[in-house]
């Protein structure tokens, strides 16, 4: 009876991401061409502001109707000093495999990022900065670890729970490029929040990794625009070099194999410094 009762539950979650995932297309292919087609601007932050509000809205209104408490079912619980240090560190140590998702994906499509960074950066960087190092990372996390991890750990067996939401954490990002490492960094999220007991270490990983790419991608225009070309151009001659490509697919899979083993030490330590033995010597 459990497992029929766990079985409609996974698949009443997986409906709550479709009505998510529509409202991802909705607002990205039908309201903003809507406001392009009409020469209307529609600014980046309001814009995300009501993108990831409504999104929001429909797990909050799954948890309400299902009885959960906010604060405990998401949850988000204060963690220590040194907690957030080793989070940060592990931020660091755990790139390297997200570098390689990035790339070995870059064997097949365009770096995403890179195409839509000459857009992105028309204008003030201000509202770049607040729609993707502010309100994506939490939002995000809010939603993918928070809820939908939090209730798949309850009724999957803990790795097989991290892998799903993973995988749908790459699916909302709706492209193959950023679908690849996503879901890499989706199963670090899970297991880091595992240790610390708390979404603010995703959350802490998440705005880290938003804002190294931003730098990154500005850094990247200021390059290529001494060689008289966009950041997109730029970004596909680099994909379209097979040499290129397959020095960068070797020193990054190396990395990424460093990175595995070192990423599973900080994950210890923070279970260590947070009090949870057992996750510790997992």
């Amino acid at each position: 009876m459990n497992k029929t009762k766990d079985k409609a539950e996974i698949i009443r979650l997986l409906l709550v991401f479709v009505a998510i995932m529509l409202v991802m297309v909705g607002m990205s292919h039908v309201v903003r061409p809507w406001f392009e087609s009409r020469e209307m601007e529609l600014p980046l932050v309001p814009f995300s502001i009501v993108l990831y509000g409504l999104m929001i809205a429909i797990v909050l209104i799954y948890s309400f109707a299902k009885g959960d408490k906010f604060i405990e079912s998401y949850g988000i619980k204060k963690i220590k000093v040194g907690t957030v240090f080793l989070t940060i560190l592990l931020t660091f140590v755990s790139m390297p495999m997200g570098w390689f998702a990035n790339v070995l994906s870059q064997v097949f499509v365009p770096n995403i990022f890179a195409q839509a960074a000459d857009s992105l950066m028309e204008g003030s960087l201000l509202p770049l900065f607040v729609s993707m190092v502010v309100l994506a990372p939490i939002c995000e996390e809010l939603l993918m670890r928070g809820f939908f991890q939090n209730r798949f750990s309850k009724l999957l067996p803990f790795g097989v729970s991290a892998v799903l939401t993973g995988f749908l954490f790459g699916v909302l990002h709706m492209n193959l490029n950023q679908f690849c490492y996503a879901w890499v960094l989706g199963i670090i999220f899970a297991y880091v929040n595992r240790a610390s007991g708390s979404m603010i270490t995703s959350t802490i990983m998440h705005l880290i990794f938003n804002a190294v790419g931003c730098v990154v991608m500005f850094i990247s225009a200021k390059v290529v625009e001494g060689a008289g070309m966009s950041v997109a151009e730029g970004a596909e001659a680099y994909r379209t070099d097979p040499s290129t490509m397959i020095v960068s697919l070797i020193v990054t899979g190396l990395l990424a194999v460093g990175s595995f083993f070192l990423t599973r030490l900080v994950i210890r330590a923070i279970a260590k410094k947070e009090g949870n033995e057992i996750q510790a010597k997992a």
